[in-house]
């Protein structure tokens, strides 16, 4: 019996907060509703100073969530939308596994394919066609010894842009995801804290306004503990989108990406700059041959 009667009044004290939770719930439900069919309900208005800084929040919130999303995309890998490549990889995972359908083989010539697609760019889809190109021609022709040492440069081209995407995941990326799931989400949930806390401010005070005399002391410290709520949970979030909007972090961000491109860019130039009078040596040359047999 003692067991039962304990049971009965932990089930009676969680079951409180829970319907209160519920209560709380559909008045601003109701609320809402109210509103949204158009009736004369009253609707408190947001201080103008919560108004103005959530509009500049708001912009940096969508800045950060674009702009990582275009870097992830930039510093992601070529899309293997190519039927040929597919094939050419599906040729080669077959021959590697060479009849033997065991989970290892299988294993490990998934993982040679990962670790190629994972050291994969641009530069470096064109490198490896170059060089391929430059095979079937052949060393001695013009064309493909122009191609090879393109394919050759361009290769180390991806590997420098390589280290940029690192760079700009470690520098960039991260850091800022990092704020989005902590400082802006924090913020976010400040902002829903405050249209609910609004919510039940003006349904405590339509109740006020229907309420019968006998009620209307009690119903009148619910406006008032409403109130007090209200202006709490906006200075609240008013102090969590001022953090946003003012800190530093998003500019020093913006410059780890801009050095890691920089940086990209250097090498890169460097690198197509040694090779660029190479090719036009070669081209040179070549022009000089065919108008020579042209003539002939």
């Amino acid at each position: 019996m003692d067991s039962f009667s304990k049971f009965t009044k932990n089930v009676s004290s969680n079951w409180t907060p829970f319907a209160d939770k519920v209560s709380k719930g559909f008045t601003q439900y109701k609320q809402l509703a109210t509103e949204k069919l158009g009736s004369n309900a009253e609707v408190t208005e947001l201080p103008s100073d919560y108004v103005a800084l959530e509009k500049r929040y708001e912009a940096v919130r969508q800045a950060q969530l674009l702009l990582v999303r275009h870097a992830k995309t930039y510093t992601a890998p070529p899309s293997q939308f190519d039927v040929q490549a597919l094939q050419s990889q599906f040729s080669s995972l077959t021959s590697k596994i060479g009849g033997k359908q065991d989970a290892e083989t299988v294993a490990a010539a998934r993982r040679e394919e990962e670790e190629r697609n994972a050291r994969s760019t641009h530069e470096h889809v064109l490198a490896r066609s170059s060089l391929e190109v430059a095979e079937k021609i052949g060393l001695e022709e013009p064309l493909g010894a122009a191609l090879f040492k393109f394919g050759s440069i361009e290769e180390k081209v991806g590997d420098e842009k390589l280290k940029q995407n690192k760079t700009i995941h470690r520098g960039f990326i991260e850091p800022t995801t990092g704020n989005i799931d902590s400082g802006i989400a924090l913020a976010q949930n400040a902002r829903k804290e405050v249209n609910a806390a609004r919510l039940t401010l003006d349904a405590a005070k339509t109740s006020f306004k229907n309420a019968k005399p006998e009620k209307a002391d009690a119903v009148r410290r619910d406006v008032e503990a409403a109130e007090d709520h209200f202006v709490t949970v906006v200075e609240e979030a008013m102090k969590l989108m001022r953090a946003v909007v003012e800190s530093p972090e998003h500019l020093r961000y913006l410059s780890e990406l801009i050095k890691a491109q920089l940086a990209f860019h250097k090498e890169a130039a460097a690198l197509l700059g040694d090779l660029a009078p190479e090719i036009d040596e070669i081209l040179v040359t070549q022009e000089a041959l065919y108008r020579h047999n042209s003539n002939n």
